[in-house]
């Protein structure tokens, strides 16, 4: 599964994490995970899903408390229309737990406070357990209060899939990284509403798309897009798709692709359009914004052979059938969900109360670049490296104003944005890690049952792959640093 390789507990149990824009509380399954409902369900397939599970028993530094509330977590989360239903109850039904948590390449944070789900909360088919980066982050919150980052800024590159060169996603912690972006930017205020009111969205990231083109191999590029009209779509980084869409925008682009076909109903792309074999898809998309930035997904990117995890936890593919990461909604939000991030990079500044999207750079080159808020960067003076990004209010931008538009914070002396200020920047790696679990082995060692894999050794192949148990080492080079 891919997500962020975290640590939880003592001794340290190997978990994997989805990072969530909306929710504030970090949400962990343990050995109750509700996969029950599950098509493929068995244990071994529910933990694979899962990312791993925590087995607090196991925990020597675990302490508990009632609620999720009574631990320190967040007292509330999103409640608005979009949104996973299940949210709004985590922070008074879950599970109050306390515990260390690692991220890879991040500060351990003791004494943390999470939620162990206590129902199947998450109806969304995300799968992994959650990372909370919303607006009142307890992750971000903690980090910031014990100095290890200097802005609760995050940033997210889903990477790049394929069994040629394949790179492994990031999340930035306290700025960017200035090599996996290119171009001009687009940064516009943080809006939380209901997905049908007049701006705004759960995640805070409604961006106004003007067109959807398919690209023929041939150069030929054709509108999905309805005569004059346009779309508000929500920035979901948690979402398992590229796009969901109303339903006369995805039966033009069945009819310009000329594709028929169902949904697949497995869990790793539920409801992704299944053309029939007699047909495949073989063009991209670009998606125009009415910021200006055009965002090209690469086939590769979108389309995959139908995948599932089997009952004894391993992917299986079937290859003559496809799975375009694309789906039809009526009545309800259009998504830009996970996907949409292998093109476009995404910077989140819940201090200054905004959101940067680029044109990604596909590179394993990294160079992560410190971004504050205007009282860090007074207090820190002009003798470091980094920029300053004011906040929405200090702007003059306001929600729906036509002046909210491209900032050059992808300029590297970030001289549009501020001066140079000092500060820290944490890496993670947003990697693709296959989390294998062994029953014979857990029975005998219950503390060592989760393998993990570098990238190129999961996700979607053109083979198909079943994971061995056989603990395998990530290179030096796929490691992330903490700057």
């Amino acid at each position: 599964m891919r997500g962020i390789s975290a640590q939880v507990g003592t001794p340290p149990q190997n978990i994997v994490l989805l990072p969530w824009a909306e929710l504030n509380n970090t949400i962990i399954y343990n050995n109750e995970p509700y996969c029950k409902n599950d098509t493929m369900y068995s244990e071994e397939s529910c933990i694979v899903e899962r990312g791993g599970l925590f087995n607090e028993q196991d925990s020597t530094s675990y302490t508990e408390a009632d609620t999720l509330i009574e631990a320190g977590g967040a007292t509330t989360e999103t409640t608005f229309k979009g949104s996973v239903y299940g949210i709004k109850n985590l922070p008074s039904r879950s599970i109050g737990a306390i515990d260390t948590l690692k991220l890879e390449g991040a500060a351990e944070l003791p004494n943390f406070p999470f939620g162990i789900p206590t129902s199947n909360w998450d109806t969304s088919h995300t799968t992994l357990s959650a990372l909370g980066l919303g607006r009142n982050s307890t992750y971000l919150n903690a980090l910031r209060k014990a100095e290890k980052i200097t802005s609760r800024v995050w940033s997210i590159f889903w990477g790049i899939f394929g069994d040629e060169n394949p790179i492994d996603g990031s999340l930035i912690l306290g700025g960017y990284d200035e090599m996996k972006v290119m171009g001009d930017n687009y940064t516009a205020p943080l809006v939380y509403d209901h997905f049908d009111g007049s701006q705004g969205c759960w995640t805070g990231m409604r961006v106004t798309v003007t067109d959807i083109k398919v690209n023929f191999a041939g150069g030929t590029n054709t509108s999905i897009f309805p005569s004059g009209t346009a779309l508000h779509c929500c920035i979901d980084p948690a979402h398992h798709l590229l796009m969901e869409a109303p339903m006369d925008h995805i039966e033009n682009f069945k009819s310009i692709a000329d594709i028929d076909g169902t949904h697949s109903t497995t869990d790793l792309h539920w409801m992704a359009l299944q053309p029939s074999i007699r047909k495949q898809f073989t063009g991209d998309l670009t998606f125009y914004l009415e910021s200006g930035l055009e965002i090209r997904v690469p086939n590769n990117q979108f389309v995959f052979p139908e995948t599932e995890i089997d009952k004894d936890g391993s992917r299986v593919q079937n290859l003559t059938r496809q799975n375009i990461l694309i789906n039809s909604v009526e009545d309800e939000a259009p998504i830009l969900g996970r996907y949409f991030l292998t093109a476009a990079y995404l910077m989140v500044n819940q201090d200054a109360g905004t959101f940067t999207l680029w044109k990604a750079n596909a590179t394993e080159d990294s160079k992560p670049v410190r971004v504050f808020d205007q009282e860090t960067g007074d207090k820190c003076g002009d003798t470091a490296s980094g920029v300053i990004q004011p906040s929405a209010s200090a702007t003059g931008s306001t929600p729906g104003s036509d002046d909210q538009g491209n900032t050059d914070i992808n300029n590297p002396s970030g001289r549009v944005i501020g001066g140079a200020v000092a500060g820290s920047v944490t890496g993670a790696a947003l990697i693709a890690l296959g989390v294998y679990y062994v029953l014979r082995r857990h029975r005998k060692e219950p503390k060592d049952t989760y393998y993990y894999y570098p990238a190129q050794e999961d996700m979607q192949r053109s083979d198909v792959h079943e994971m061995d148990s056989s603990p395998r080492v990530i290179k030096e080079d796929r490691k992330t640093n903490v700057f």
